[in-house]
């Protein structure tokens, strides 16, 4: 009532004229943005700041009871799709986005998603892949959408049927995987009916390995637990490069043989491996185990006049090769010398590769028909997995760095050798970034799986690797291990809550929500594969985990007793144990969770010494001492031990997260 005639006037001619109405005292800040506006509806007191964008139908209004602010806040960088309500003097934090039709009535938090009706709010990060590497944006494009949502549910529904109309046909895709080659997701058939064939490239064993080699080690043993948990029989080799240019010059450094070396790393790569419940390969061969294999490759591919000798060096000829690039994308002529490509005047092109290399004094070697030298780094992949595999197998896969040059020069040399397709599926995971940059030994911005072990449980790891999906970059920092930490913290004590009812459950039938909860625990098996077969979505299964998780709290917080819950609570923790142990994950009991929490915590107390204060604890409440017993637990507490007084007694746990 206190807005003059004018203005007000005027905002109903634009509201008549463009479908918009803007009320004259609404705040807008700079960069704002209405798409297809039609339909939307700002409030007087409604307070929009930069960088905000709505769409269509959307209104910024008040509930009708308030007096004075009665309209809501945005922050920076909001998003409100289309048909969206927000009523109420209530905030909208920065950067969040709200789904077309939602209805907000309550303030939402920074950084948040909002969907439904009422809207209810989901954290989420999204990262893109920029020229300068990940960064965190928000997403404007997909905003949760109803009618997206029944759109992919149609389409599920579809591909179902699909899958049913295969299996008719004998054909039955086991799982939807990405394939590198084509760029887009298909359907895996394995080429033997109920087997598969896996070949990873390893590492190069002349250093300590890092994170970023436990990221692809780990993926790639998912993937061989899921096949086995789906019934197949799975054949999964992984190299050791133990000849190669920086293992030699590691060996000079160090100044001892270049054999020594290779040892010494090949031993620490698998304890790693093992304290990170990565079970070893089939077969893991080393390059100077297949040298036999390597020259006669050679010899082929010279006398089908894809390579060519000069000085006692043996060079593949890209341009021989009609599809070079073919799986990385690249133009033959726009490319330049990558990693490892050595820029030599002796080759017909720059990008010629090394199959075989004229051995250099002091250097180790084996005799050839070219003379003395060693394997190139690309060749010796080719002939190992021809060996154990075949000349065409189901599956190769490796770190998203070995695209290019790697990968590319192995397909080229090893379909140039048989005239046949190599790997029929290529998968590649994504890197592990600091602070925004590839993590890599080169740039010296690494951290050694032993050192991470030093401070984290090599189950919170595994945890960190795989709850974001295999292909996307992940942002290292101890801060996102600590997240992973309390995730599985929160498992574990929903586990023992959980164990402990089981114990303690009453005989008197009472189980409210318990067909609702019911039908979380049968439905986790089908929700975990649902996941897993598109494109080994680790991070929507453990989604799933998370969600029963969430229900058996639910459900016990409802005080059920009799033998229908208890068997209940079996069922659910007996699933998550089932699923989680593809993943290697929830397979300690809560005690073995914190005593391993306690080895690698820095809290100057052992589990002996907790125990001797819960039993003078015990004492003390004998006693009736209250105060002695108050004393105990606050003195634990203190050194990050949290007392759990139950019917079996007291248990402890380590304060974990904030």
């Amino acid at each position: 009532s206190g807005v003059p005639f004018v203005p007000r006037f005027l905002s109903q001619v634009v509201r008549w004229f463009t479908g918009i109405e803007i009320h004259p005292a609404a705040r807008i800040e700079g960069g704002f943005f209405i798409d297809h506006g039609m339909g939307v509806v700002i409030g007087e007191t409604t307070e929009i700041g930069e960088d905000c964008l709505i769409y269509q139908g959307v209104t910024l209004g008040g509930t009708g009871k308030e007096k004075g602010k009665r309209h809501p806040t945005l922050g920076r960088g909001v998003v409100v799709g289309s048909g969206a309500q927000v009523l109420g003097a209530i905030r909208i934090g920065d950067y969040v986005k709200i789904g077309a039709n939602s209805v907000v009535l309550k303030s939402v938090p920074d950084h948040s998603i909002v969907v439904g009706v009422p809207g209810r709010v989901i954290k989420k990060k999204v990262i893109r892949v920029g020229e300068s590497g990940p960064v965190e944006v928000l997403d404007h494009v997909h905003l949760p959408d109803p009618i997206e949502d029944r759109f992919k549910a149609l389409e599920a529904h579809i591909a179902e049927l699909e899958k049913k109309i295969k299996r008719s046909e004998g054909v039955e895709s086991i799982m939807r995987i990405h394939n590198t080659m084509t760029g887009k997701k298909e359907d895996f058939v394995p080429m033997a009916p109920g087997r598969v064939g896996m070949y990873v490239c390893g590492v190069t064993v002349y250093d300590v390995c890092h994170i970023g080699h436990a990221r692809s080690a780990i993926v790639f043993d998912v993937m061989r637990q899921y096949f086995r948990y789906g019934g197949l029989e799975v054949k999964f080799i992984k190299n050791f490069t133990d000849i190669d240019d920086t293992r030699l010059t590691s060996a000079n450094d160090l100044g001892v043989q270049w054999d020594d070396v290779a040892r010494k790393y090949t031993e620490k790569y698998r304890e790693d491996m093992g304290r990170l419940e990565v079970e070893p390969a089939d077969v893991e061969p080393m390059a100077t185990e297949h040298i036999p294999e390597i020259i006669e490759t050679i010899k082929g591919l010279v006398d089908k006049g894809y390579a060519y000798e000069v000085d006692g060096d043996v060079y593949f000829e890209i341009g021989k090769f009609g599809e070079y690039g073919k799986l990385s994308g690249r133009d033959l002529e726009d490319m330049q010398a990558g990693a490892r490509v050595e820029v030599d005047e002796r080759k017909r092109r720059p990008m010629d590769f090394a199959l075989w290399k004229a051995s250099k004094p002091g250097e180790p070697s084996w005799e050839s028909p070219w003379g003395p030298g060693r394997p190139g780094w690309h060749i010796e992949c080719t002939a190992m997995s021809m060996k154990h595999l075949g000349e065409t197998f189901d599956i190769h896969g490796g770190g998203a760095d070995l695209i290019f040059p790697h990968h590319e020069n192995e397909l080229a040399q090893s379909e140039a050798y048989t005239g046949k397709p190599f790997a029929r599926y290529w998968m590649h995971n994504g890197f592990i970034t600091v602070d925004r940059e590839k993590m890599s030994k080169s740039l010296g911005n690494f951290f050694t799986i032993e050192d991470i072990l030093e401070k984290f449980d090599p189950e919170a790891v595994r945890f960190f690797l795989l709850h974001t999906h295999y292909r996307s970059p992940i942002e290292f920092s101890d801060a996102l291990l600590r997240e992973a930490e309390a995730s599985l913290d929160r498992y574990y004590l929903t586990l023992r809550r959980g164990s402990n009812f089981i114990l303690s459950a009453g005989a008197k039938e009472k189980a409210p929500g318990a067909e609702e909860f019911e039908g979380a625990v049968n439905g986790l098996r089908d929700k975990f594969k649902e996941a897993m077969d598109d494109d080994l979505n680790t991070a929507l299964a453990i989604g799933h985990m998370f969600e029963l998780i969430r229900e058996l709290n639910r459900f016990l917080d409802g005080k059920p007793g009799g033998e229908r819950a208890r068997s209940l609570v079996k069922d659910a923790i007996e699933v998550m144990k089932e699923t989680g142990a593809v993943l290697r994950i929830f397979q300690r009991t809560s005690d073995e969770w914190y005593s391993a929490i306690m080895r690698v915590r820095d809290i100057g107390i052992t589990e002996r010494d907790i125990l001797n204060e819960i039993s003078q604890r015990e004492d003390a409440r004998k006693k009736t001492d209250w105060d002695r017993a108050d004393a105990i637990r606050s003195g634990l507490l203190e050194r990050g031990i949290i007392l759990e007084d139950g019917p079996a007694g007291t248990a402890w746990r380590v304060k974990v997260g904030g």
